[in-house]
């Protein structure tokens, strides 16, 4: 079975759906992490693909699709490299297998921030309640499954949060 079959007719259903209940239309660079074979790269461009399968990352590349094959604990990227950071639906195993999910979700966000120019906006009810309050302040808009942060307002508390950051979530056994 092709992990990309259809994969264009998927996406827009799945992601304009999403957008269009959070009230948002992106434009600019966009980092998709842990967008498994239906990316946004295949409704926009300037889309690079974050994924830890390499079989995902063969798909994206095969439709044309920039990817990298990492798992979310290594968002290696310049920062401000991207104009919007976003994430669908990824997976809690690998914040609930640290133990505390609060820290990896937190550390999560953090990077996403810092990555991100203008926005991150995180879609996935799961995650929602792990989201720290201490950046309620950069939420633009929130919803039961979403949330929609400011990049542009976050400031890194210190470059000892950031080297933390580096601090391994496998995604081996999800």
């Amino acid at each position: 079975m092709e992990l990309c079959h259809n994969c264009e007719r998927m996406a827009e259903l799945r992601f304009r759906n999403y957008l269009n209940h959070m009230g948002i239309d992106l434009d600019g660079s966009i980092l998709d992490v842990a967008c498994g074979p239906i990316s946004l790269g295949c409704i926009y461009e300037n889309v690079h693909g974050h994924d830890n399968s390499p079989r995902i990352i063969r798909c994206l590349a095969n439709k044309g699709i920039s990817a990298s094959l990492s798992d979310i604990s290594c968002l290696d990227y310049p920062s401000k490299s991207f104009r919007h950071v976003v994430t669908f639906n990824p997976p809690m195993r690998p914040f609930r297998e640290r133990g505390n999910p609060h820290f990896g979700i937190k550390r999560f966000l953090e990077e996403m921030l810092r990555i991100a120019q203008d926005k991150v906006i995180i879609r996935s009810g799961p995650i929602m309640p792990f989201l720290p309050e201490e950046y309620d302040h950069l939420i633009e808009r929130k919803g039961a499954n979403f949330a929609i942060y400011r990049a542009d307002a976050f400031q890194p508390k210190s470059k000892a949060i950031h080297q933390d950051m580096s601090l391994p979530i496998s995604f081996s056994s999800f």
